[in-house]
């Protein structure tokens, strides 16, 4: 498969609420894999008024203009707000497909509140689809990252202290992030995710995003730790940023 090269620039930190304060060296855009399957435009109205997001695979949509509008439903006049691509961190705008109708498509949206969703014109993003899944499960000290049906990672995790705790709900991938070295808080790799803490407004002088990332503390996994943030050890981390696209669904449990 054709890798994507992400531009490789510095950036703020944006995974702002990992444990022990997440204060590491600042990573940067790293390689990702692109979703393996181009979607045709003209196939939005073939799967209108249905969830694009089957038990098989999710749709998602990557920005091809330098800002997406967001309205509050389709053919209405005006935005209710704009979203830069690349975004903020210098990774490009991908969203997860809510649902579609002829020439619009319902999104999840990556700002607050959590679970934020708007509308965005087809013609602003090309299609993708692949059939990736993580599920986070908070209690159980666990991931679980599928492919259809087959099992790709099930690894234990570093979760957030009672203090800070991760919000439950679904998100998706934004961006990966690979530190100058391993050895920071963020290990390896980092993922930052559509969803933000609900404990901090701001962390670290970022918006309290919430992500995935590795360590380098291996005794930190399978405790409670960090601020919101979830911890695998390296190798894990490592091996999904290996196969992983952006706009993966992130489900988070107690």
């Amino acid at each position: 498969m054709r890798r994507s090269v992400l531009l490789l620039v510095t950036i703020p930190v944006v995974i702002a609420i990992a444990a022990n304060g997440c204060a590491g060296s600042r990573p940067s855009l790293a390689e990702a894999q692109p979703p393996s399957t181009t979607v045709d435009l003209t196939n939005v109205a073939k799967i209108a008024n249905t969830d694009p997001n089957t038990a098989d695979s999710s749709l998602v949509a990557s920005a091809v203009v330098a800002s997406v509008n967001v309205y509050d439903a389709p053919n209405v006049p005006n935005a209710t707000r704009t979203l830069k691509n690349p975004n903020t961190n210098g990774a490009p705008l991908v969203f997860l497909v809510d649902q579609a109708q002829a020439g619009w498509l319902r999104v999840l949206l990556p700002v607050r509140p959590n679970g934020s969703t708007g509308w965005i014109k087809a013609t602003d993003v090309k299609l993708s689809r692949h059939n990736f899944r993580i599920e986070v499960r908070l209690t159980d000290f666990r991931i679980l990252v599928t492919r259809g049906t087959q099992i790709i990672l099930d690894a234990p995790i570093g979760v957030a202290m009672d203090n800070t705790p991760t919000p439950g709900g679904r998100y998706y991938t934004t961006e990966l992030l690979k530190p100058p070295t391993d050895n920071t808080v963020y290990g390896a790799f980092a993922y930052g995710l559509s969803g933000f803490s609900e404990a901090f407004d701001t962390f670290n002088g970022g918006p309290g995003q919430l992500g995935i990332h590795g360590t380098n503390d291996p005794s930190s996994i399978g405790k409670k730790v960090s601020h919101g943030c979830v911890r695998l050890r390296n190798e894990d981390i490592s091996k999904l940023a290996a196969i992983l696209p952006l706009g993966v669904p992130v489900t988070i449990v107690k």
